[in-house]
């Protein structure tokens, strides 16, 4: 008998490693609230969707192995948005190198950096702008798990978002537009909050808006169906949301309402205060208390921010109008809280979002989806807002009034150097003007016009209002015991040239008009423009001088008289005063509709009862 070594016990030691399934077919990724991740997708060439591959449409790429190792990488991870995002990531990298057929190592340096340059390159470009971020993501998820660290430093850096994404608002055809339908939305969501409604489609909603948003974009009848759809349906909880949620479906719909009012009123106070995202999301009610900083400018006072105002980026203030909406909202605000029976507190947020579990959060939090407003928006305007570019706008219209670095940085609680460094080339919305006068002044010289005159029509026709007319009348170029005076086409100003009162005198006797009172007015409609002594005074008196003064100049413009000023005078003139007066509108709406009333029912200023009266300001 053969006696031979005692044998040696082997402890197995239990692990807790995941069992993944052999079959492809079966690797799914959860990654929470629902979604799910079909790994093996990545198997196929351009990785097509489950359904294409379960139609028999997909073509394996032979990777079978670099697929399996992904997902047993992938599937301990916890079951968020997470997981979704690095294979989101992983599918676009996968179908960019199928994109150049590349037949190498799938995760090779050149094939990475090759991948994300060529998507820096769209991003900068302005096209598919998160996809380079979400490969570099996953790419550099992986290399960290393989140890290969080392590599990961060689990856190109993201581009920097592109200037489209934050450029600031063309005020004309962009920020008007924008704020009509932020205001009405926010004041709809007001009312029905105050009378404890709940509405069933979206207040942006505006049938004549959308059929134009559905021309313009070629909209089938389908999609404008499911586009309206959206409109109802955003202002319910989804089915998703019910299921997952505990609480009872009324409080769901009151929280997915209250929600889209939230998002809407965010926006319209960063589009009156120019507030960063994250320092408006973390205002709270007790920041929400006042401080005058002199000519009707207010600022948000918080305790936390008594040593400097600047702390909270709202230097440059903001307007009474602005202070008395939000103080509004903050009424409307608590009744939301109350109505959820959310105890009050100071601390609790200005714009609230409330989760499906019923928690409050800020909209820095992941998850609020801040963004989701544009989805409806884009309907009505065809535009996105976000905080950057309202606060881009706000920066650009503070450069072109006020044409000062040191100004804007203290308007924007930024450094002159940044500042500096946006504006080093100008002023966007400057260069589009410049442009559009110097293409109408060509195509008028290529129509035989005279080259002097071609130049001075463009330049009165693209003028900035804001830069051009505004900022240098509020400059303190004029002593203060200098009266303003009125000119015949409504202006007013500080003083006049002693080559211009001869003209004046003249052309006021001829009117039959006493303004000895009132000695050196000017009445050179269009030299005031390039005066630096005029002032933009948006009274009612004002406006119905210059409404009158525009009837019957478009009255004239029609008539054919012999001997007369030449036609495009009145044009330029007309134009000009258009202008104006939208200005005037803005700045007093009340005093311009007052003063349009009286013009439509016939009422002139007795400079420009007729038109024969407003024909003595063409004659010299």
């Amino acid at each position: 008998m053969m006696l031979g070594r005692k044998r040696t016990k082997i402890t197995t030691k239990k692990t807790s490693a995941p069992i993944i399934p052999l079959r492809f077919e079966d690797m799914v990724l959860d990654c929470g609230n629902g979604m799910k991740a079909y790994t093996h997708r990545l198997r196929y060439r351009n990785v097509p969707t489950v359904k294409q591959i379960e139609s028999g449409s997909g073509v394996l790429a032979n990777r079978d192995d670099i697929v399996r190792d992904i997902h047993q990488r992938l599937y301990p991870l916890p079951e968020n948005r997470s997981k979704q995002s690095y294979f989101s990531g992983l599918v676009n990298y996968f179908q960019y190198l199928d994109g150049i057929s590349y037949q190498g190592d799938l995760f090779s340096n050149a094939a990475m950096i090759d991948c994300i340059k060529h998507f820096n390159k769209l991003r900068e470009k302005g096209e598919r702008l998160s996809v380079v971020m979400s490969i570099k993501i996953s790419l550099s998820f992986l290399l960290r798990l393989w140890n290969r660290e080392s590599d990961l430093k060689t990856l190109p850096e993201v581009a920097a978002s592109p200037l489209a994404e934050n450029k600031a608002f063309h005020v004309e055809t962009e920020l008007k537009p924008l704020s009509k339908i932020l205001v009405k939305g926010a004041l709809t969501f007001q009312e029905a909050i105050e009378k404890n409604e709940l509405l069933d489609i979206h207040p942006f909603f505006d049938e004549e808006r959308f059929d134009e948003q559905a021309k313009c974009l070629g909209w089938t009848l389908r999609q404008c169906s499911n586009k309206k759809m959206g409109l109802k349906s955003c202002m319910k909880p989804t089915s998703l949301t019910l299921k997952r949620s505990p609480l009872p479906r009324e409080q769901l719909h009151r929280q997915v309402f209250y929600n889209q009012a939230s998002r809407n009123w965010f926006f319209v106070f960063s589009m009156l205060t120019g507030m960063n995202t994250s320092v408006l999301a973390n205002v709270q009610h007790k920041d929400v208390q006042f401080k005058s900083i002199g000519s009707g400018r207010f600022v948000f006072d918080g305790e936390k921010f008594r040593a400097g105002y600047k702390g909270l980026d709202n230097s440059a203030g903001f307007s009474l109008r602005t202070k008395e909406l939000i103080t509004r909202w903050l009424k409307t605000c608590k009744e939301m809280y109350q109505s959820l029976g959310i105890p009050l507190s100071n601390e609790l947020p200005l714009c609230p979002f409330f989760s499906v579990s019923g928690e409050v959060w800020t909209f820095n939090t992941h998850g609020s989806n801040i963004g989701y407003i544009n989805i409806q928006l884009k309907k009505i305007t065809g535009l996105t807002v976000n905080a950057s570019r309202f606060r881009a706008t706000k920066s650009d219209v503070l450069m072109r009034v006020t044409e000062d670095i040191f100004l804007v940085s203290q308007g924007l609680n930024d450094t002159v150097n940044v500042v500096a460094k946006r504006y080093s080339s100008g002023v966007q919305a400057d260069h589009d003007n410049n442009l559009n006068a110097t293409f109408g002044a060509l195509s008028s010289i290529a129509k035989g016009e005279e080259i002097g005159k071609a130049i001075e029509d463009a330049k009165v026709m693209r003028s900035d209002i804001l830069s051009d007319y505004d900022y240098k009348s509020l400059r303190n170029r004029v002593s203060k015991e200098q009266p303003l005076m009125t000119t015949p086409t409504g202006i007013r100003c500080a003083g006049s040239t002693p080559e211009k009162l001869v003209a004046e005198a003249r052309r006021m006797k001829q009117l039959g008009i006493d303004f000895s009172q009132d000695t050196g007015r000017c009445t050179d409609f269009l030299g005031c423009f390039d005066c630096d002594r005029h002032k933009l005074v948006a009274s009612k008196d004002d406006i119905w001088l210059m409404l009158s003064f525009l009837e019957q100049i478009e009255d004239l413009k029609e008539m054919v008289a012999r001997n007369s000023t030449p036609k495009d005078e009145y044009f330029v003139v007309e134009g000009m005063l258009k202008k104006v007066l939208r200005r005037m509108k803005q700045k007093a709406p009340k005093n311009y509709a007052q003063a349009k009333q009286k013009v439509d029912d016939g009422d002139y200023h007795p400079l420009h009862q007729d038109r024969a009266s407003t024909s003595q300001f063409f004659k010299g």
